[in-house]
């Protein structure tokens, strides 16, 4: 019989070998990683990147309410020692309009049928024990009431909103333009309102109808103006735009946070900035931190609305979310809505630090329309504030409005508002600026 051939023996590795051999894996592996690292950063990655990140969804009624979106930029609260008055100011107003606002949410859940009072009417109640909010521009009355208190008044918008107490009966009331209304609230006065409007301590501030009345630097300057006793001093602002039409990356945050798959290298050249066409959807990006989306016949931003509310709630939503990256300090409030074909307009101004800034010759920063069901075109100023340790020196409300009155400047009902103007330059400074 034939002898089986032995197996040759096998040599075991040794401790030392197998560390060896086991830091050649690990640097294989590292190896391997960084490469996939540097792969993912190219462009192709970017487009791959896009094709996996599935698209954004603008807010429906489900969101959660737009945090900040309709706070006033001015606040007073009169009780029977006076007047406490706050504007420009973004964490005072902030800390008194959340102590009050729960007030006002009170009044919209329980207000009745609204009529149109005059102006003497509505002095009369600016000048009893109450709450007072200035706004910019003119919010809608559906999205206050519905922000606010889940009440029921939707029609019309307001410069201003007014809680007061006539001596036997609560009012909600507020301005639009020269038209004045209210209605009649269940908010009670004694044990309530009162003991809200006790906690504020007069602070010399004063609307302009009053300081007219002895004072003629204020006889051209809207009556509700409120006049601090002190001058504010704003920090001033350092302006870069988002360099979106030379920096890959700045673009693909941007592309990201809008929800367009296709990515950067998709973008082409344009007279003045790139654009970009994807599912029939146009996105425009300018060099001066312009975006502009116009919508083709899919649905990109799907908002399944029944309200003005909703629909500006999912405006504002998307606002947020594209200026996420780079809006820093800087706050984004609705301002006014136009109702259109199968939906509405918006739009939206910014503030720093409680001051608001004109950005587009209309002043705002974002408009949207939102109709038949989606948001069909926006339009969106980009910018970066940097905050600096630099204080603006401003001259007096007092000389401001007297300023009102030169004949260049003569005629009734100005409202004197403190902004800062972004025109293109490289810092902010606020000033005040006459509005009609």
């Amino acid at each position: 019989m034939a002898r089986r051939k032995a197996v040759p023996p096998v040599a075991r590795p040794t401790g030392r070998r197998r560390l060896v051999e086991l830091g050649k894996d690990l640097l294989i592996l590292l190896l391997t990683c960084s490469a996939l690292l540097l792969a993912w950063q190219t462009p192709l990655a970017t487009q791959l990147r896009g094709w996996v990140t599935p698209p954004v969804q603008a807010a429906g009624p489900e969101a959660q309410q737009p945090e900040g979106a309709l706070t006033p930029y001015a606040l007073t609260a009169r009780n029977s020692r006076g007047l406490y008055g706050t504007a420009y100011d973004k964490e005072g107003v902030a800390r008194a309009f959340e102590q009050l606002s729960p007030l006002l949410e009170e009044g919209f859940a329980t207000a009745d049928a609204p009529s149109g009072i005059t102006r003497r009417q509505w002095q009369d109640l600016l000048s009893a024990p109450g709450v007072y909010c200035a706004f910019q521009g003119k919010p809608p009355m559906a999205a206050l009431s519905a922000w606010l208190g889940e009440g029921t008044l939707s029609q019309g918008q307001a410069q201003a909103l007014l809680l007061a107490w006539d001596g036997s009966q609560v009012w909600l009331c507020w301005r639009d333009g020269n038209h004045y209304y209210r209605s009649r609230t269940q908010v009670a006065y004694q044990d309530h309102l009162e003991t809200a409007l006790g906690e504020f301590s007069p602070n010399g501030a004063a609307f302009a109808y009053v300081l007219a009345q002895t004072d003629e630097a204020y006889a051209s300057v809207d009556p509700d103006v409120l006049v601090s006793m002190t001058v504010p001093q704003p920090r001033e602002y350092l302006v870069s735009v988002p360099d979106l039409t030379g920096d890959q990356e700045v673009l693909g945050r941007l592309l990201s946070a809008l929800g367009f798959q296709s990515g950067v290298g998709s973008a082409y050249e344009t007279a003045g900035g790139l654009a970009l066409n994807e599912g029939g959807d146009r996105l425009r990006m300018s060099d001066t931190g312009t975006v502009v989306f116009h919508a083709g016949e899919e649905s990109r931003y799907p908002a399944a609305v029944t309200s003005l509310e909703e629909a500006a709630m999912a405006a504002w939503n998307l606002l947020n979310r594209a200026a996420g990256p780079w809006k820093g300090d800087a706050d984004f409030v609705l301002t006014g809505a136009e109702e259109v074909e199968e939906g509405w307009s918006f739009t939206f101004h910014s503030r720093l630090g409680g001051v608001p800034v004109q950005t587009s010759p209309e002043g705002w920063c974002a408009s949207f329309t939102v109709a038949g069901g989606r948001i069909l075109d926006f339009t969106l100023t980009l910018r970066i504030y940097t905050i600096t340790e630099i204080e603006t020196l401003l001259p007096s409300e007092r000389l401001a409005a007297a300023a009102m009155n030169a004949p260049s400047m003569r005629g009734q009902g100005k409202r004197l508002t403190l902004c800062y103007s972004d025109t293109g330059a490289a810092a902010l400074s606020a000033g005040w600026m006459a509005e009609d």
